[in-house]
């Protein structure tokens, strides 16, 4: 009998040491990303949803720009080595599950700004800031106020599969503008990091 329990628990200690190897997880474990790409698409809102578009004319009552920043991984640490009783040492070949990275920003935005390249209005000709015709679709917020509330810091197993890989902000317009011919609008995203990333929607007729 004794000899059965000894055999038995033999058996046992290595399936519960294995157990205790694959799911032992450390405190999350810091990673960080940074801003990289600006892209913008103009946006028909006539709809039920606001949808990308490339048509040259877009109801003026219904126009918005979607704003796409890329993020990319800058540092990430690596996953212990785990060791236990009969496995000496076992590396993951991917991050368990239960094992988490904190990823964090190393350049935070500090502003967005929206500049009209026409003569927009009265009060705005070419070149102007209209941020404040603007607002964010989702928060329904002015667009200074969704670059404060925005969170840098995530909880995230592996970046591949990270899903703030992209900033994506529908910043819908708000006023009409007064003036004929087309529209075109130019983004400005300023960094911490001193860097300023700017591209231009195409020009769309606004009816």
């Amino acid at each position: 009998m004794k000899k059965k329990l000894i055999i038995l628990f033999l058996l046992l200690v290595p399936i519960a040491s294995l157990f205790y190897s694959c799911w032992e997880c450390d405190p999350t474990a810091p990673a960080s990303y940074s801003h990289k790409t600006l892209l913008l698409k103009n946006l028909d809102n006539s709809g039920e949803r606001a949808v990308e578009t490339e048509s040259l004319q877009i109801n003026k009552n219904a126009y918005g720009i979607r704003l796409f920043l890329t993020r990319e991984q800058s540092f990430v640490a690596s996953v212990k080595q785990i060791n236990s009783f009969f496995i000496q040492s076992v590396y993951a070949t991917s991050v368990p599950d239960c094992y988490k990275y904190l990823y964090s920003a190393i350049d935070r935005i500090e502003s967005i700004k929206i500049f009209t390249l026409k003569n927009f209005d009265n009060q705005h000709s070419a070149n102007s800031d209209v941020t404040d015709y603007f607002k964010e679709a989702q928060t329904y917020s002015s667009v200074e106020k969704y670059v404060k509330n925005l969170n840098y810091s995530y909880e995230w197993n592996e970046f591949d599969t990270f899903p703030w890989k992209e900033l994506i902000a529908n910043l819908m317009l708000m006023a009409v503008p007064t003036t004929t011919g087309n529209q075109q609008f130019k983004i400005q995203v300023k960094l911490s990091d001193g860097r300023i990333l700017e591209q231009q929607t195409s020009e769309i007729e606004l009816l």
